[in-house]
């Protein structure tokens, strides 16, 4: 345990950039800890940003193992790169594996725009293009947001139309 006059201890580099990352994200320790892959608590992840656990004065150094920090990285969107510049190439080696599996899963599912045809997917498109080219990735991200949120069905018709062919019930004869 640490004493006293050594005060509170400084957190490592990659502590310091997963909070910043956590914070950018606007997600509490208990909220990215949920998101991570990995067994993580809120309490755990904590003690990895500050670097210590226990009483100031009367602590422990705390430093996360590189496949915790790995996939801590990960869920907060730190790259490799940036892991490597805060001194842990071992969680960089890790994190590169995550995302490459996350791609490769990606990759192989089925594309949700093949289902529509080639002009229904210009439509798109073109829409998108009446929007400056900076605000179509950010109006992209709403939209799905707004779709998994199933905002978009509650919604009905209004928001997005879909043309539905009428159908006409042929005269009784009676």
């Amino acid at each position: 345990m640490g004493s006293p006059e050594h005060g509170t201890p400084q957190p490592p580099p990659e502590a310091d950039l997963i909070r910043l990352a956590r914070q950018a994200r606007g997600l509490s320790p208990e909220e990215a800890a949920e998101q991570t892959p990995v067994r993580i608590k809120g309490f755990r992840w904590r003690q990895i940003e500050k670097g210590f656990r226990g009483k100031v004065g009367e602590s422990d150094r705390v430093a996360a193992p590189a496949r915790t920090l790995a996939h801590m990285a990960y869920t907060v969107g730190v790259t490799p790169d940036r892991l490597t510049e805060a001194g842990r190439d071992d969680a960089a080696n890790i994190l590169r594996e995550i995302q490459i599996q996350r791609a490769g899963a990606a990759a192989s599912l089925p594309d949700p725009l093949a289902q529509l045809g080639a002009e229904r997917q210009r439509i798109i498109l073109e829409m998108l293009q009446q929007l400056p080219a900076r605000d179509r990735g950010p109006a992209l991200r709403r939209l799905a947001e707004r779709v998994e949120a199933g905002a978009l069905e509650d919604a009905g018709a209004a928001v997005l139309p879909v043309a539905h062919p009428v159908q006409e019930n042929p005269p009784r004869t009676g």
